[in-house]
């Protein structure tokens, strides 16, 4: 059964870096964009803009009144479209994932030296909404979400996304790209490669390439902390850093910058080769160098948790 299907743009995409970086910084963009939008209504907030033919991680927010909400009741119904004609797919749940970077509303940074310290400083930010999605054709593909908060009345947003015929990452069952991304011994100076706040220099001690050649299973995360418009960029090192305690051992953590010059609009060549278009990404690669799993946009440390206990099995 075919109906009319109400058309909306995707919310929640732009460019990525700093002012003086996101201008000219051609078709590289934040992926995640939780920021407040124009307007009271409920309005979703897509953190996952390469959704490609076949299964795929659907992240987003949700903002009512320019709030994020945190906790409802949330069910996902997938529709194929043709022109403004809409043919229903599947429906699913999307669950509420709760940040571990988040402690009673206040952004936590882990240090370099492993003390967790709780910033002053308040955040909404506090989850995501996540689900499986499979598309079987690229191009248009509409969305309406269902939200009820308690016994509230439920609310429906509408929306649509293009779906690609092939993803411009790397795609997990592939080999990761041998990178020769710049470590601590490179540098003079640790901010010349991650722009933390203090740099961490655990993150930055295995090149790509050598991982691989040793056999070692990787998380690699591409971010930007300083140089970005979302307020996710940072929140995603310091989701990746809580898991370091657990799999330091096992597992090489790599932190990858965006901007080898911010004002000059030039990206480090790692980037390039992994065929980055939107910022931040997390890649979970095993010791023989194959792709596992990967992740755009806020993530939490326990969907990247669920992969490393597979390649580490």
């Amino acid at each position: 059964m075919m109906k009319p299907f109400w058309i909306l743009g995707l919310v929640g995409l732009t460019l990525l870096g700093a002012a003086t970086a996101a201008q000219g910084a051609g078709d590289m963009a934040t992926a995640p964009g939780l920021a407040p939008q124009p307007g009271g209504g409920l309005q979703p907030v897509i953190t996952t803009s390469e959704l490609v033919v076949g299964p795929n991680r659907l992240a987003f927010g949700l903002l009512k009144e320019h709030q994020l909400l945190d906790e409802a009741d949330v069910v996902v119904r997938v529709y194929e479209l043709h022109g403004q004609q809409a043919q229903w797919q599947a429906q699913t749940r999307a669950r509420y994932a709760r940040l571990e970077s988040v402690e009673h509303g206040q952004r936590m940074h882990v240090h370099p030296d492993g003390i967790r310290h709780v910033h002053n400083e308040t955040t909404d930010v506090q989850g995501i909404y996540v689900t499986q999605v499979t598309f079987e054709r690229p191009g248009p593909w509409g969305f309406e979400v269902l939200v009820r908060q308690g016994d509230g009345p439920a609310e429906v947003v509408r929306f649509t996304i293009n779906v690609l015929a092939a993803p411009h990452t790397p795609m997990p069952g592939t080999p990761a790209p041998r990178s020769h991304n710049l470590i601590a011994s490179d540098v003079k100076d640790m901010r010349q490669i991650d722009t933390s706040d203090p740099p961490d220099p655990r993150l930055h001690q295995v090149r790509i390439a050598e991982a691989i050649a040793q056999g070692r299973p990787q998380v690699i995360v591409f971010a930007t902390p300083k140089f970005c418009t979302s307020r996710i960029c940072g929140p995603v090192v310091d989701i990746v850093r809580t898991l370091l305690p657990a799999y330091g051992e096992r597992v090489v953590f790599t932190h990858q910058e965006i901007w080898q010059d911010a004002a000059a609009h030039e990206l480090f060549p790692t980037v390039a080769e992994w065929g980055l278009q939107t910022e931040p990404w997390i890649f979970v690669v095993d010791g023989q160098g194959i792709i596992r799993a990967k992740f755009e946009g806020l993530t939490t440390a326990r969907e990247i948790e669920a992969v490393l206990r597979q390649v580490l099995e």
